[in-house]
């Protein structure tokens, strides 16, 4: 009887709601005639990724990378072009393209990366993060994931497209980009302004923006997250001012103490869980790895009283909280007290990185901050703001991604991903252009840590992987 009535409530529940349908339809896939050899080819994206790692552009000097892979091109009869931004000779963009066989009206592809990396402190490595080392099946360094890794991966594919002579019906642009990790000023912001012509008939992005997964949101899955959303940015300065003061007799109104008080009640705003439409997809695809009741509830994320069943699992994970709520995180803190405890600063800064789900202005939640900075006299300004951005779920490019991945690893399921993080895709959905970041590997917990971190490095075999897909995923797109 229970078990009848239970059943009766779901089914009157569901009757009230819309139901969440998969996002990964059933796309055939052509036969797998132009496979890469990856016998023969291995030796030369390892080569390729260990020359990329060794080459030190930490926010700069993307110029000699350029240089680097222009030598790889123009060995193929590959004709490419540097432009970098007048004032700016070492922030090098680098274009290459293949042509159609024919002439064609089908929307091209371009294959997106960056040149840049992050800082990496060799005291804090167990490797030397510019020396490339290969040890324990692994290539160690700066940007073996991010993302020099998926330049390695996208080099040999786009080589092989040209090698093994596959018809193309679409041009594929070879995109190598400045400054990504500083905010695209020189590279993708100035391109798509200065140069909008170069990217003429092109329709589809397929660049960075997530990895596949595997034992990390459920125990035992494989998933595909592909991004095809990010979540807006608003990125914040902080002043607090007033008179200098003696530690010994603090006042209760001294800047430290406002700024601390207001950047508390900050981090305590808004901290509600928002499974939104964008994000519905994805949990429907983890159900589909789940068992029943899991199963269910993943796969009806949008009815309110299956979907706070979630709200705990959702708190206890990094990446499931940051695709599912508006993120604040205080990124800088600065005082000018001097070298002593004894002295009460006149100015206090601090830097916040407010991360928004699509659905929010960033202007009008800079408001709502605003309001809480009266009330400890606290001045905030924007220091940049990128409102959220997505691409179509039902494109022929994010299609083929899921349905070119999954094949290739049975079992796994691929997910459209709301990206935390900014990338170059969101600057090309601006002008139109269906963007999509999959760096197509399998990383597992620990992994995902290394990214912006010490002892950043990829598996040979992941290498590999990312390589083949990247190749077949052109292969069907052609």
């Amino acid at each position: 009887m229970f078990v009848s009535r239970t059943f009766l409530f779901l089914c009157s529940v569901l009757f009230l709601f819309q139901c969440v349908t998969s996002p990964i339809k059933n796309t055939p896939l052509k036969e797998e005639n132009h496979i890469l050899s990856w016998d023969k080819r291995e030796t030369e994206a390892i080569k390729i990724l260990t020359d990329l790692i060794r080459i030190k552009s930490v926010r700069g000097n993307e110029k000699q990378v350029a240089e680097y892979i222009r030598s790889i091109f123009e060995r193929e009869g590959i004709k490419t072009k540097l432009i970098s931004e007048p004032g700016f000779p070492d922030r090098v963009n680098l274009i290459a393209e293949l042509e159609p066989s024919v002439p064609s009206s089908e929307k091209g592809l371009i294959l997106g990366n960056h040149l840049d990396v992050v800082e990496a402190d060799p005291k804090e490595w167990v490797e030397d993060p510019f020396a490339g080392n290969i040890k324990e099946g692994r290539i160690h360094g700066r940007g073996a994931l991010d993302c020099k890794g998926l330049i390695a991966m996208q080099i040999v594919s786009f080589l092989e497209l040209k090698r093994s002579v596959v018809p193309l019906k679409r041009k594929i642009m070879f995109l190598s980009m400045a400054d990504e990790e500083s905010g695209s000023e020189r590279g993708a912001r100035f391109l798509l302004k200065s140069h909008p012509e170069l990217f003429k008939g092109y329709g589809y992005m397929l660049n960075e923006g997530s990895f596949g997964t595997k034992d990390v949101a459920i125990p035992g899955s494989t998933i595909f997250n592909i991004q095809y959303s990010e979540k807006g940015n608003l990125w914040l300065n902080v002043r607090a001012k007033g008179d200098q003061g003696h530690g010994s007799t603090p006042s209760q109104n001294y800047p430290s103490l406002r700024l601390l008080k207001f950047l508390t009640e900050v981090l305590e705003y808004d901290t509600d869980i928002r499974i939104s439409e964008e994000t519905q997809g994805f949990f429907y695809q983890l159900g589909n790895i789940s068992s029943f009741p899991k199963s269910f509830i993943l796969k009806n994320s949008n009815i309110p009283v299956l979907r706070r069943l979630l709200y705990g699992p959702i708190r206890g994970s990094r990446q499931l909280s940051a695709i599912t709520k508006n993120t604040k995180a205080v990124s800088g803190l600065k005082t000018e007290e001097g070298k002593g405890h004894n002295v009460l600063s006149s100015l206090a800064e601090a830097k916040l990185d407010v991360r928004l789900l699509p659905g929010f202005d960033p202007l009008e939640y800079l408001k709502e901050i605003q309001k809480i900075a009266e009330k400890y006299e606290v001045e905030v300004e924007p220091a940049s703001t990128v409102s959220s951005d997505k691409s179509k779920l039902d494109s022929i490019l994010f299609q083929t991604i899921a349905a070119v991945a999954t094949h290739k690893i049975p079992g796994s399921v691929a997910a459209p991903f709301i990206s935390p993080g900014k990338t170059d895709n969101a600057y090309f959905r601006q002008i139109g252009m269906e963007c999509y970041g999959l760096i197509p590997v399998l990383l597992n917990e620990k992994e995902l840590t290394m990214l912006h971190a010490k002892n950043e490095s990829i598996s040979l075999e992941n290498l590999k992987l990312g390589t083949q897909i990247i190749f077949e995923i052109l292969y069907q797109m052609n």
